[in-house]
């Protein structure tokens, strides 16, 4: 879709998934006078001593005991999925996890030499996934379960008795669970619940989270991962061989934006609160299409079945008579082709301009009755 809309003019773009925001000043000069002081060398495999320091003491305030030797720091969130994926998967086996679901999982597993396997969440359930469906696709080749919450695309946070419900199913069923968690600031009805929180995850889960969508440093590619001691032995390998290290200055800027003041990254998460919260109502009142109310991340996962188009064709059309760029729910999944993602990373004024191309899309195409 973004290569088409380069040839149409006053586009918004409701498709890119980052942060529309700056990196704040302070991270930015704090990463400058570091590297003019010499953090320009190759980090320590397992990430900066003083990173995963921080990053321990973070998580001890709140509420989670995890020590800096079972912290890795890795090039961005893919880093880390990447690197447990090879650690887990030498051998082969499958990967199950819901779906709709980030499009990169299925390549981080297929790299690895494993077989992703998904079951359906559906939009009548809020895209919670639910579990004695989810445990009726565990079969022999099953090693790991793989969930997004807050969820990209769909912004659906899973609570905490379904994930209470996949832990018993893990550790019964013998399962790794990877928990991809990058949306957990965004999450708009109080923290985001974990697996990795509950009886017998310690040392069958890894959690996998970043600096890119918390503090708006995508470009800075510095992820991280933390959980049983015995894997991070393993990842460290894969880190060591492929990529060496996380970058040292985005290392450097990630310090401190943990040490630093804690006010610009809430007031982003705030105006992502705000434009979801007037995103979902004007969505809601739009003839012909349904959507849930987010919960957490930046997006909404409509369906516009009732437009009588796919998903595809309606980001094509709407592309072409309205200038509004979405992206078609079938990059996540093929039971998603009756869904469109919207990605609220624009400001609140080009939101407001791709509401009133959507309504009057909609009056054109969707149900009146």
């Amino acid at each position: 879709m973004m290569f088409m809309a380069q040839d149409y003019d006053d586009v918004v773009t409701l498709g890119i998934g980052e942060p529309d925001m700056d990196t704040p000043e302070h991270v930015i000069r704090a990463a400058m006078n570091d590297a003019l002081a010499g953090w320009t060398h190759y980090a320590h495999s397992q990430g900066d001593p003083e990173l995963r320091q921080a990053l321990s003491d973070s998580l001890l305030a709140a509420g989670r005991d995890v020590s800096p030797d079972r912290i890795q720091i890795t090039h961005g969130a893919m880093g880390a999925l990447v690197a447990v994926m090879r650690s887990l998967l030498c051998d082969g086996g499958e990967v199950l996890t819901p779906e709709p679901h980030f499009p990169d999982y299925a390549a981080h597993v297929g790299f690895a030499g494993g077989k992703l396997a998904t079951v359906q969440a559906r939009f009548e359930d809020g895209f919670i996934v639910r579990p004695d469906e989810l445990e009726a696709a565990v079969n022999e080749n099953t090693r790991m379960l793989l969930l997004n919450s807050p969820g990209n695309p769909t912004g659906a946070v899973l609570p905490g008795e379904v994930l209470d419900a996949i832990a018993e199913i893990a550790v019964r069923r013998d399962l790794f669970v990877v928990s991809d968690e990058v949306y957990d600031a965004m999450s708009f009805d109080g923290p985001a619940p974990s697996i990795f929180d509950r009886p017998g995850m310690s040392e069958r889960c890894l959690v996998v989270n970043s600096f890119s969508k918390t503090y708006a440093m995508t470009g800075w590619r510095v992820g991280y991962c933390y959980g049983p001691e015995w894997l991070m032995r393993e990842l460290i390998k894969v880190v060591s061989y492929s990529t060496a290290s996380a970058s040292t200055p985005g290392q450097r800027a990630g310090l401190a934006a943990l040490l630093g003041p804690k006010e610009p990254f809430q007031a982003m998460v705030d105006e992502f609160t705000r434009r979801s919260q007037y995103v979902y109502s004007r969505l809601a009142e739009m003839p012909g299409l349904r959507v849930n109310r987010p919960q957490g991340s930046f997006y909404m996962f409509a369906d516009v079945s009732g437009s009588g188009m796919d998903g595809l064709a309606f980001a094509e059309t709407l592309l072409k008579e309205e200038q509004v760029v979405v992206i078609p729910g079938e990059t996540f999944g093929p039971s998603c082709q009756p869904f469109i993602r919207i990605a609220c990373t624009v400001p609140m004024d080009r939101l407001e301009i791709a509401m009133d191309r959507m309504e009057r899309f909609m009056k054109r195409h969707g149900e009146t009755a």
